[in-house]
């Protein structure tokens, strides 16, 4: 695998996997060892965690399909691995059920943490406005502030604060259109310790 030719995806979306496949038995404690190990690295690749999680169905009795999928996997992680990008995600509830959430590389390579968690919370209150309207056309309007946690300080101070900082002046305007709902009370930030 070190000189393998790298994916810009973890699965092809033309694979389909299924427990009856006609291709042929895989070795089962490499495919196992294979998986193991992809679950121990998507605990902190979220981008991992679909193609794992599909993947370790199939352990029992693993293909040679279900085996190059895997190995398609690591092409991607050999492709991903220096970057610099940060990956963000968010989730949204609705009472006490999961809706709606998004995990995705950023596309740019942030300069510092708060940078990295200033994009994401500018990508979760993006989508929030979003379902904010949605709800308003469904009849479910919101009149309480949508709480989004966010693990870094600083990022909520900036959010907080309109006043451009030299450390902050190099974030780009469109990370910054979220202030005007933290303002209105449509989004609040709260702090999230990451060890929650």
């Amino acid at each position: 695998m070190y000189s393998c030719k790298v994916v810009d995806l973890p699965l092809n979306t033309g694979n389909k996997l299924n427990k009856e496949d006609d291709s042929g038995k895989a070795d089962g404690m490499l495919y196992k060892s294979m998986v193991s190990s992809l679950l121990y690295l998507s605990a902190t690749r979220l981008d991992l965690m679909f193609a794992t999680n599909l993947l370790s169905r199939f352990m029992q009795n693993p293909s040679v399909c279900h085996f190059t999928v895997a190995k398609s996997v690591l092409r991607y992680i050999k492709g991903s691995i220096d970057d610099s990008k940060s990956t963000n995600g968010f989730c949204f509830s609705f009472g006490n059920a999961l809706f709606c959430w998004n995990i995705k590389k950023q596309d740019i390579v942030a300069q510092s943490f708060t940078k990295a968690e200033y994009k994401a919370t500018a990508a979760a209150a993006n989508q929030d406005i979003w379902l904010r309207k949605l709800l308003i056309d469904l009849g479910f309007k919101q009149e309480k502030a949508t709480q989004i946690n966010v693990d870094n300080q600083s990022a909520i101070a900036i959010a907080r604060n309109p006043v451009q900082h030299g450390k902050t002046k190099h974030i780009r305007v469109k990370y910054h259109a979220f202030r005007e709902s933290v303002k209105e009370g449509e989004i609040q930030l709260a702090n999230c310790p990451i060890d929650m």
